[in-house]
Order: structure tokens, then sequence, then C-alpha cells
């Protein structure tokens, strides 16, 4: 059997205060709950989620994201309390969403110039948060865990500045690149 090819995704990170902050409440949760996979993880934002492609692509995968990224602009960033997604996901959530579905759109524009992105490597649909308690969360916790955070207040706010790619190693998520937003 032919091996896979290797995952990567982009991804925005805050910087490391918001990120240590994030990191808080991840840790809560574990401590609380048990809850630990989005420790897996630094807090992020996903752009594109995961997607294959032959490792030998990887130089102009890179070459590519980083002429896209000196092409856009750094903008504030405003976090705001925490949100949910069914009872899969809890989250903090972020303000103005259009400019990163606007980011989003212009990277899969990018993308799908070169990579032939499989149905399941696109999202059909953009909106940024960060996730704080995810894929270990069952739904059996989702209540008593929500009830915790739901009526929580939470602010920050952070310039954005970089774009990020990641790749699987096949256990954990390695950054492997950093992009500057602008010149």
């Amino acid at each position: 059997m032919k091996p896979k090819d290797p995952l990567y995704f982009i991804t925005l990170i805050p910087p490391t205060p918001i990120k240590n902050e994030v990191e808080k409440f991840k840790e809560e949760i574990k401590e609380k709950f048990g809850i630990k996979h989005a420790l897996k993880l630094p807090a992020h934002i996903t752009i594109q989620i995961p997607f294959r492609i032959p490792e030998k692509n990887q130089d102009f995968l890179i070459k590519k994201v980083e002429e896209f990224s000196k092409g856009q602009n750094a903008w504030k960033v405003q976090l705001e309390d925490f949100g949910k997604f069914d009872k899969k996901v809890i989250y903090i959530k972020i303000k103005d969403h259009d400019p990163f579905i606007f980011l989003y759109e212009d990277l899969q524009k990018l993308l799908l110039s070169f990579i032939d992105l499989k149905s399941h490597e696109l999202a059909s649909k953009m909106h940024p948060h960060i996730t704080i308690a995810t894929r270990d969360l069952k739904r059996s916790h989702f209540p008593e865990i929500w009830d915790d955070f739901k009526d929580r207040h939470y602010r920050g706010s952070f310039i954005l500045k970089d774009l990020y790619l990641f790749k699987h190693n096949g256990t954990t998520w390695d950054s492997i690149r950093k992009f500057a937003l602008g010149n």
C-alpha cells in the first residue's frame, strides 16, 4: 500500500499573551473535566483545514503562501466571550469575521490554482474562532462544560501579523513556516 501524502494546514496564531490566556482555558477544562485534545495545538484560527499534497510539492506551497502573505495586511482582532458548535466544540468568539472571510476566500483561490483540493479539504464556510474544547468533548460532558463557560465574559485583542503552515508528522502537528503579512 502506497503511503499517504503528508497533511498540511494553514492557520493564524495570536501573540504570546493571548495564546497564554487561551491555554489557561484549555488547561482549566483539562483539570476540571479531563478534556485535553485542544491542547495538542497552540491557540489558533484555522484558515485552511487540513489537506494533502505530495511532499515534493512542499517547497512550491511555501513559495506560493509566502508570496500570498506579502500581499495581505495585518489587522486588529477582537475576541469576545465564548461560543459553541452544536455539542462538539467550545470556542472563543471573534467579533469581526469579515477580514478572515476575505483572507480565506483569497487563499482558497490561490490554493485551488495549483492544488486539487478534495471536497473534504474545503470548508463549506468560514467561521473564525479559537477552540478551547473539541474532539474528546463527549456529548454527555458538554452541558456541564458549556454551563461553566456560557455566561463568562472574556475580552482580548491583538494585531494579527502572521500566517503559519503546519505539517502533520504522523503523530502531532509541527509549525514548519511562519509568513509575515504585508511587506
